[in-house]
């Protein structure tokens, strides 16, 4: 072994195929912990580069240390990246299923150290049958539910997006092409150190840092050049609403940008906000600029400028931390390019972040664009940059954290106001209900009906389109919304993304409103209906969760110990008998029949689905068998025909 780290380009395929390496997960290492959210990420960011006809695709870096070991065979010690290289595993074992099931490479090549449940569930899943064999849900209770979990949203997200002959390029494509690194660290390297400076060296330039560099590199002065930065970094803490984090600890700046309410951004022009900038400067809370100074950056001077200016305050605030956002920062601006240009922005790659380069030089690297030009379009983009920020905190729901939803949070729809407590010189910011406009004393409790029926469609497309790059409803809210009119945007919103979900769904049924069959039927279909559902009982109790398994109420393989009605192999796979479900709820159902799922799961049916508590309540009065199947199909599909 050498003293010195050696890094090689391996494909996926390559990882597995010799037979003498091995990689083990540390104990100090967590759990598998990826969901529904990253999985599916990593998977259409593959489909994408098969898509885009990519030489190959980088999926960057595994670094591992050999372990001390008296076998023949090499046993890595995964210290970074075990997430990935454990849904790749999984990944690998499944599509192995659709050839030869004997033929698994990666058999037995990954391990978890002292974690025999981690451990068991991988040798479970790497001996299971071909194809769509379930496992039942009482042999693997005593397992790492989250690996199983894992393997079955790689099962549903394949069967329903990546069929026939799809599959068999996905299988090449993974195998040949997707590549990473694996840089393999000297024995002696000690971890703890090495760990340390991974946390405090700083993250290296990502596209997002080098778009900001080549925009401030189009500035005149220093002055435009730091108020710039200043703004980038406020916009840049996308779990801080802009009015905390572009005035952290200036309340007259906080006034003079977003008035006397804190409500709204006011600044019309750049020079304005320059000039606000100088002052915020002044009173001893910003970066000091110098004097104008006439200078005309390089990128490269730019980026050496950038990296100088080290990292922006901290984000610790107390009225804030309770909140995430629902995208990360690269996302938002790909949805404020398609604001400031939406003639040029509406194609299929405009939320594709790993095109952030490319789209921003499509705008700012136009040669025909002289330099005063390209100026004034930077400092055009910045207001817009700042207002759609305001906009998004308002209007676009994120996760809320209080001390009754600590672990998960819940949907939040809030808007940031200027608190009006008695007896305080600065009171703090008050978060009232998006759509409520009545003055209170303290922070709303419960929702208003205009915020929640908004909360509600929102939701309900968060939940729909999980990939960052198939938000485009988050760029509706950004156009819809009119601040100088806020009285009206909830309704006015609500409605626009109702049609928005409305062509989504006629999209993707026959013209007369009939959804197809089976694993071909698309999730927005289920979670619009679902929508429905509830928009006719106006209940604010129901919340939408992650769901991307379809769930045969009449199970495709049925427990044979069970009595019960049956479903002919006519009505198996119509709408009328499937739901979608969380993956968690599909293992809990297993291949239990509808009576026995109807009077076991109640609670989980209750937070699952409307469409799924009805076909519960069906069950428990008249049994489940191809007549009720065909009428619960006939009054689901009316009711998508009377909205459509």
């Amino acid at each position: 072994m050498s003293d010195r780290l050696q890094a090689h380009l391996l494909t996926v395929g390559d990882l597995f195929t010799d037979p003498k390496t091995t990689y083990t997960i540390p104990i100090y290492q967590r759990n598998f912990a990826w969901s529904a959210e990253q999985i599916e990420q990593l998977l259409s960011d593959v489909q994408d580069a098969i898509r885009d006809g990519e030489e190959s695709y980088f999926l960057g870096n595994l670094i591992v240390t050999e372990r001390d070991s008296k076998m023949t065979s090499t046993d890595y010690e995964v210290v970074d990246g075990q997430q990935r290289l454990t849904t790749l595993y999984l990944l690998l074992t499944h599509l192995a299923t659709d050839g030869d099931a004997d033929s698994k490479p990666q058999s037995d090549r990954l391990r978890y150290q002292s974690r025999s449940r981690s451990t068991d569930a991988l040798r479970r899943i790497t001996a299971r049958r071909p194809k769509h064999a379930a496992f039942d849900a009482d042999d693997i209770h005593d397992e790492d539910q989250s690996i199983h979990q894992g393997f079955n949203i790689i099962l549903q997200f394949l069967d329903q997006q990546v069929r026939g002959d799809d599959r068999r390029r996905f299988a090449d494509y993974l195998q040949t092409r997707v590549t990473l690194v694996r840089a393999v660290l000297p024995k002696k390297t000690d971890l703890n150190r090495y760990f340390e400076i991974m946390n405090t060296r700083g993250q290296q330039l990502q596209q997002v840092d080098i778009v900001k560099a080549r925009l401030m590199s189009v500035l005149g002065d220093e002055a435009e050049q730091s108020c710039f930065a200043w703004l980038w970094e406020a916009c840049a803490d996308m779990d801080s609403y802009i009015q905390m984090s572009l005035a952290r600890g200036d309340t007259g700046l906080r006034t003079r940008l977003f008035g006397e309410t804190w409500s709204w951004f006011r600044v019309t022009s750049f020079s304005d906000l320059v000039a606000s900038y100088r002052l915020h400067v002044a009173s001893g809370n910003g970066t000091n600029v110098t004097d104008h100074v006439d200078v005309s950056l390089t990128l490269d001077q730019a980026l050496t400028k950038y990296a100088e200016m080290g990292a922006s305050a901290s984000t610790e605030d107390p009225d804030n931390e309770r909140f995430r956002s629902t995208i990360e920062f690269p996302s938002f601006l790909l949805h404020v390019l398609k604001v400031w240009r939406p003639e040029d922005s509406d194609d299929e790659g405009a939320l594709d972040d790993k095109k952030l380069i490319e789209r921003f030089n499509a705008e700012f690297d136009r040669k025909n664009l002289d330099r005063d030009t390209l100026r004034r379009n930077v400092h055009d983009f910045a207001i817009r940059l700042i207002r759609s920020r305001n906009i998004f905190d308002a209007y676009v729901l994120k996760r809320q954290f209080t001390a009754a939803n600590l672990d998960e949070g819940d949907w939040s729809l809030r808007r940031l106001v200027k608190g009006t407590a008695a007896g305080r010189r600065t009171p703090p910011p008050q978060y009232r209900n998006t759509a409520s406009f009545a003055v209170e004393s303290e922070d709303d409790t419960d929702l208003d009906s205009a915020t929640n029926d908004l909360l509600l469609i929102e939701s309900m497309l968060r939940v729909t389109f999980t990939s960052p790059r198939t938000m485009h409803w988050i760029t509706l809210v950004l156009r819809t919304v009119d601040p100088d009119d806020a009285s009206g945007n909830a309704t006015i919103l609500r409605d626009t993304l109702r049609d928005y979900a409305r062509n989504q769904v006629r999209a993707r049924v026959s013209a007369t409103g009939e959804p197809p069959q089976g694993f071909d039927i698309n999730r927005i279909v289920f979670t619009y209906l679902d929508y429905l559902l509830v928009s006719k009982t106006g209940s604010t109790d129901f919340r939408f969760t992650y769901r991307n398994s379809i769930e045969h109420f009449y199970p495709q393989s049925p427990d044979v110990e069970q009595s019960g009605d049956a479903v002919s192999a006519d009505c198996l796979n119509l709408f009328g008998n499937l739901a979608l479900v969380s993956v968690g709820a599909n293992s809990k159902f297993s291949n239990s029949l509808p009576r026995a799922k109807a009077e076991n799961f109640t609670e989980t049916i209750e937070r699952q689905s409307p469409k799924l508590h009805l076909m519960a309540e069906t069950t428990r009065t008249h049994g489940w068998d191809d007549e009720q199947v065909r009428e619960h199909h006939r009054q689901m599909v009316d009711l998508l025909r009377s909205d459509l």
